[in-house]
């Protein structure tokens, strides 16, 4: 049994004391696959607490001892500025490193390297509505990109779930049935980090004001009922909406602005762009809408709503 086999065996039967006594001696012994793994529990706060300064000195270890999965974390982690200064020249070239012994990282070099400036070469804006005001953006996305994010959402997206006010128990959603993951820390590696430097500079917003980016799947009868993306409360609004289509070949499933009487269903790599609030910042309701049901296919879709003002991820503010 693999080291990581039996500390997992261990966290799953809530043996987490003997789990970290486990690590922190194959830690102390420099075993990269334990640096590996201490940094991810350092980076997400588990079995202790999260503190992204030890996190980036067990990665150190780890790329020293000739870890690649550990530049490429590292890379990830430098592009998106999470424990450290953002630094997309430095990250492009630890993923270049890591490319030279790692497959995963050699293919996301190769594909990061066709992209160029994220901010560069954007499609016109074609206005579909003044008020509220909606934009479509034709083939921001390439389909190797588009591709790119449905494989790396495919194992990990699970049922959209919420947790009931009541009994605190996590519940399926009662207005949205479709499947759901997103990307953060370590999951936005450097082509879903271009992913939303291209939807910055199409929304004219700051990258730090977005929300983790999400991969949404609407398989046969699902749907997302009529909703407002504003929230009924808080300091920080919603204030933009950016939704891409990553996939063609389904039926269905338009976008409806119930309000106005919209109708819209983009091809792979269109973004639509709506502003979620009015002239004073309040929820809008003119920008309700709905993700009709998938009547055959499946509907891949990129959600990422946009902050008036920063929004820090790790802590929810």
């Amino acid at each position: 049994m693999s080291f990581a086999t039996r500390t997992n065996a261990l966290v799953r039967a809530g043996r987490h004391l003997e789990a970290s006594a486990l690590v922190e001696d194959a830690v102390h012994r420099g075993d990269p696959a334990a640096l590996l793994m201490m940094a991810n529990w350092r980076l997400y706060g588990a079995n202790g607490p999260r503190d992204w300064k030890h996190m980036h000195a067990l990665i150190d270890r780890a790329i020293a001892n000739g870890h690649s999965p550990a530049l490429a974390l590292k890379a990830n982690l430098v592009a998106n500025g999470t424990g450290i200064a953002e630094d997309w020249h430095a990250a492009t070239a630890l993923l270049a490193k890591a490319a030279r012994r790692d497959p995963a990282a050699a293919a996301q070099h190769k594909l990061i390297s066709t992209l160029g400036d994220a901010a560069a070469d954007l499609p016109p804006a074609e206005s579909l509505s003044a008020t509220p005001e909606i934009r479509l953006y034709r083939r921001l996305l390439p389909a190797a990109v588009c591709n790119w994010m449905v494989e790396a959402a495919t194992p990990v997206i699970k049922p959209s779930m919420v947790v009931d006010p009541v009994s605190g128990r996590t519940t399926a959603n009662p207005i949205r049935r479709s499947g759901q993951t997103h990307f953060i820390g370590d999951r936005e590696d450097l082509v879903i980090r271009w992913i939303n430097r291209r939807i910055a500079a199409i929304s004219g917003t700051d990258i730090a004001h977005g929300e983790p980016v999400n991969v949404l799947r609407y398989q046969p009868g699902d749907e997302y009922r009529a909703h407002l993306d504003a929230l009924p409360g808080g300091s920080n609004q919603r204030a933009t909406t950016v939704l891409i289509w990553l996939k063609d070949g389904f039926e269905g499933g338009a976008t409806r602005f119930t309000e106005i009487d919209l109708d819209i269903t983009g091809k792979r790599g269109d973004a639509l762009v709506f502003t979620n609030v009015d002239a004073d910042g309040r929820p809008d309701p003119l920008t309700r809408h709905a993700g009709l049901p998938v009547t055959k296919g499946v509907k891949w879709l990129c959600s990422r709503w946009i902050r008036a003002a920063p929004f820090d991820a790790w802590s929810e503010s």
